[in-house]
């Protein structure tokens, strides 16, 4: 999460030639690390952030205790803007139309990314019921648990969140729609091995290439490649079906209202958080 590890001359942050009026919508990492490297280039930095803290997506991944490290840089990018004196204003909700009050001469759009609802049979009564909860409830401690969990999506937030409440001893099976040999696709493989070791020790079950057919008041129903269906009986059903961009319609809508607009982070497409603060540092610094 360094951009300019191994590229310190040609990546260097120098002071901008006319200092600017910068409003960084959001403050998740891709937005906290424009801002950042914003105000070390002598521009004038405002954050808006609708939630009551800074870290967006960051603040759920960093619960688990073995992704301390993710703890780490949120503390450390929280700390970066505070030292900076960006004026971080929150529970504010952007609009075009206080944008353009606000008169800034360039706008950095990082809205980020939300969970992905995916359409299942039953789906809208178990949410209803607060039987269907998402990972990221389950993260933030928005929402209650019961002891046998089922994992819908088992990607890296999937197995993640599988793994953090198996790690408190609740029955966790994930229900992954394809091989589970992909999940190397999405992140590290030395990364993905050493999640499988962990995932096998705590006991978690990995229905691969299976696919949801309904939600039940008991659980959930599955079928398998080979067309055999089977019923899991849970006390709750975790969505973990991928994030879905905050894409708000800003960039179009500010487009003729202010000088310069900039979109950055999972609001353009969702990624990984590498992804997010290269994109920051590199639109930032230019």
């Amino acid at each position: 999460v360094n951009p300019a590890a191994g590229a310190e001359r040609e990546l260097a942050i120098t002071p901008a030639e006319k200092k600017k009026a910068v409003l960084v919508i959001g403050g998740g990492p891709a937005g906290m690390e424009a801002a950042r490297v914003s105000a070390l280039r002598g521009h004038k930095v405002t954050l808006w952030e609708k939630a009551p803290e800074l870290g967006g997506q960051l603040i759920a991944a960093a619960v688990p205790k073995f992704k301390h490290d993710y703890k780490l840089l949120l503390n450390h990018l929280r700390a970066q803007i505070k030292k900076l004196d960006v004026k971080v204003e929150h529970g504010k909700k952007a609009t075009p139309k206080l944008v353009e009050k606000a008169k800034p001469d360039v706008v950095f759009i990082a809205t980020g990314a939300r969970a992905a609802v995916t359409e299942i049979e039953g789906i809208k009564d178990g949410i209803k019921a607060k039987r269907v909860i998402t990972a990221e409830e389950v993260l933030l401690g928005k929402a209650r648990h019961g002891k046998r969990v089922v994992v819908i999506g088992g990607g890296p937030i999937g197995c993640e969140t599988a793994l953090h409440l198996a790690q408190k001893g609740c029955e966790v099976t994930v229900i992954k729609g394809r091989p589970i040999k992909t999940l190397t696709g999405d992140i590290n493989w030395i990364n993905a091995l050493h999640l499988f070791k962990l995932l096998h020790e705590y006991k978690v079950k990995i229905l691969e290439e299976h696919k949801t057919l309904r939600i039940t008041k008991k659980g959930i129903d599955v079928r398998g490649q080979d067309g055999t269906t089977r019923s899991l009986v849970a006390e709750t059903v975790i969505l973990a079906c991928g994030m879905k961009s905050n894409d708000e319609g800003f960039e179009a809508a500010l487009k003729d209202r202010v000088p310069e607009v900039i979109s950055v982070g999972d609001c353009i497409e969702p990624r990984r958080v590498m992804d997010a603060i290269w994109e920051g540092y590199r639109k930032a610094r230019v």
